[in-house]
């Protein structure tokens, strides 16, 4: 009989399931569920429904008829939950996206508070930064036991017992340790005071975090794996080999990302811990995707001015066929509609406009080149990228438009290749069957190649 793999990615926009047959090398089923962001009276909030995440997960798992053999998790990182001491979410998951750690209080933010106390300055939508400005705000709900992230809130509730630890790559993000693992213990103590909440340790890469209960899948029983970040497990499944490429994901934001054995990086990018292996060196955008999106809105409002009507897959078609048309464009498009990391109130712009070339055409491959651009922006200023062979560039938006390769191979001056698995899902999976034995961490190459050319 074979061996099934489950990948969950609980993302920003979508929740995905992918089922792996890990005898024949392919994928069995995919299902999905959107997420949406909650309504709230303060804009620098992103939220999002906790309890509605679980409910989707565990119905997704129940449409699995195979027996599982193991489950893997990954999903959006930073963000954090409030849970009682039962594990029953008290919040909503407030998001990376959320920016209430640079909102002003009291002459100051709650970034720059943290920052004076412990000497660590952590970017807006860092878990503990969150926290940390909900304690200033009076915004911990009452009765709160345990502060998480999203994948070890899904997790916990698959297994029915609450994650007492996770991956660094989760804990990393939250801003509790360096990319190494070292704890950043002034901050931790400044964050969360002794016996005020429950919060998460490191575990082993590849651990085992409980098994899955067979009331919520019938092929219940198999162990999951304890949570994984998705930038690292976007990079294990796409990348089976991983000093050989970069990863460019496009999506609601944008990442690029790069293998290091030492724990080196350059200034402006992220250091994350990397299953173990090494380390990635990440420059991340908080815009991409969600820029192209803000275009499309625009052209779908004019339309509607008019007196016409335009589903929104209707307005990305019309958009990709002028841009493709477009050809090139001397419209410069700066897509930091939403801030940088290092600078979250910074704004976008469009310059460079002429009598000639203000059209849709024009606008979309503009925001397309722009937002390569910005992620090119984190590779070395003379261009080198140490003897890589290609980029992997995966997400939603080069699934739909082929015009971002064309402008990654331009502006990276290196060969591009689209995964045929694309996603963090499928890495998820990978990870959660070396966790679980089912494969062996020396042959994960050699099961990744085999999956990525299976027809």
């Amino acid at each position: 009989m074979s061996a099934y793999a489950a990948g969950i990615d609980l993302g920003t926009t979508n929740l995905e399931l992918i089922l792996l047959d890990l005898e024949r090398f392919r994928v069995v089923e995919r299902f999905s569920a959107p997420v949406r962001r909650m309504a709230s009276a303060n804009v620098y909030a992103f939220e999002q429904d906790a309890a509605g995440i679980v409910a989707s997960v565990k119905e997704l798992l129940g449409r699995v008829k195979p027996p599982l053999a193991s489950v893997g998790i990954t999903g959006q990182v930073h963000g954090i939950v409030y849970t009682d001491e039962a594990l029953r979410p008290l919040s909503p998951l407030y998001s990376w996206l959320d920016r209430r750690g640079v909102e002003p209080w009291n002459g100051g933010t709650a970034q720059a508070i943290l920052e004076e106390k412990t000497g660590i300055r952590l970017a807006a939508g860092f878990g503990l930064l969150t926290h940390y400005a909900n304690r200033l705000f009076g915004r911990v709900p009452s009765g709160a036991r345990r502060l998480m992230g999203i994948t070890e809130l899904v997790a916990g509730s698959l297994t029915g017992s609450p994650l007492s630890m996770t991956d660094s790559s989760i804990l990393a993000s939250f801003g509790a340790c360096t990319a190494g693992g070292s704890p950043q213990r002034e901050l931790l103590e400044e964050a969360l005071p002794a016996g005020c909440i429950e919060f998460l340790e490191a575990a082993p890469p590849f651990s085992v975090a409980g098994t899955l209960s067979g009331e919520i899948c019938p092929g219940g029983e198999a162990p999951i794996a304890c949570p994984v970040g998705d930038n690292q497990a976007g990079f294990f499944g796409a990348i089976p080999k991983p000093e050989d490429a970069c990863l460019v994901s496009i999506g609601t934001s944008g990442q690029v990302s790069f293998f290091s054995k030492e724990p080196l990086c350059p200034a402006g990018m992220e250091l994350r811990p990397y299953l173990g292996k090494g380390y990635l060196q990440v420059g991340a955008t908080l815009a991409a995707g969600k820029s192209y999106e803000a275009l499309a809105a625009l052209v779908k409002e004019i339309i509607r001015t008019s007196g016409g009507q335009l589903e929104d897959e209707e307005v990305f078609m019309l958009m990709n066929r002028a841009a493709g048309e477009a050809g090139e464009t001397s419209l410069v498009f700066e897509t930091t509609l939403t801030g940088t990391r290092q600078d979250p109130r910074k704004r976008g712009s469009i310059t460079g406009i002429s009598l000639d070339n203000l059209t849709v055409g024009n606008l979309a491959l503009a925001a397309i080149e722009g937002i390569v651009r910005e992620l090119a922006g984190f590779v070395n200023q003379d261009g080198s990228f140490g003897g890589l062979s290609y980029a992997a560039l995966t997400g939603s938006a080069p699934r739909k438009n082929g015009l971002f390769a064309e402008a990654l191979g331009r502006q990276f001056k290196l060969d591009v290749r689209v995964p045929r698995l694309d996603g963090a899902g499928f890495g998820a999976a990978i990870i959660g069957a070396v966790s679980a034995g089912l494969i062996r961490k020396t042959g994960t190459a050699e099961v990744i190649e085999r999956f990525q050319a299976a027809v």
